[in-house]
């Protein structure tokens, strides 16, 4: 992992935006999203191991990064509908969680949940993401938009379970090729594959939830 010291500058700056952006919507929000799957997908293809089908993998790479990041562009024109903040929550929990899980991780450390796999995730890690999580919806569903308690407990375990799984699967893909970021592009960052493995998981089921107990 990249160290904390490198991590500010994504903290203070691109995380506000990446909040404006979301509530800001339109055609800015189309470009941000389009920008980061696009160049997730073009990582993702780098990691194909030499003895995996290509035509496979392109079609593995629509699925598992495109069509799963356009969730975003479906829960957003919902929230314009709604009047509701389900991106924003989205974003900012999935963000807080994988934050609180690298503070939680670094700060006690201790078992590691698959060594072989990622290194550095334990199970300090993983319990701070969920705290990290519950706090952030709480104060979500108190100030932002109210959510019944059977919501707030789904979007608990999308965020931090769900997420955390997003995470391991992308560090098991980069371990097949021995690489350890997707990308240089966000210098220090590791690349947009890295920056949006959790919300590739998160997405879909978020999506379904909101669709489920909102609209039908």
């Amino acid at each position: 992992m990249s160290s904390l010291s490198s991590r500010l500058p994504i903290y203070f700056i691109g995380f506000p935006l990446a909040i404006w952006i979301v509530l800001t919507g339109g055609i800015l929000f189309y470009l941000f999203v389009g920008f980061f799957t696009i160049m997730a997908f073009i990582e993702f293809l780098s990691l194909k191991r030499e003895e995996a089908n290509s035509v496979f993998w392109w079609i593995l790479g629509i699925v598992y990064v495109c069509l799963s990041l356009s969730c975003l562009f479906v829960l957003r024109d919902i929230d314009s509908r709604l009047d509701s903040y389900f991106t924003l929550m989205l974003f900012c929990g999935v963000m807080l969680n994988d934050t609180f899980a690298y503070i939680f991780g670094n700060l006690i450390g201790g078992r590691k949940i698959a060594p072989s796999i990622s290194p550095n995730k334990t199970y300090a890690g993983l319990l701070g993401g969920v705290i990290g999580s519950t706090i952030f919806i709480l104060l979500f569903s108190h100030y932002i938009f109210s959510l019944k308690m059977i919501d707030i407990l789904v979007f608990i375990f999308i965020f931090s379970v769900v997420g955390f799984f997003g995470d391991l699967l992308e560090s098991y893909l980069k371990r097949a090729v021995n690489v350890k970021d997707s990308s240089n592009l966000l210098m220090g960052h590791g690349g947009a594959l890295d920056r949006v493995d959790s919300l590739i998981l998160t997405c879909p089921p978020t999506l379904l939830y909101v669709i489920g107990q909102y609209l039908l």
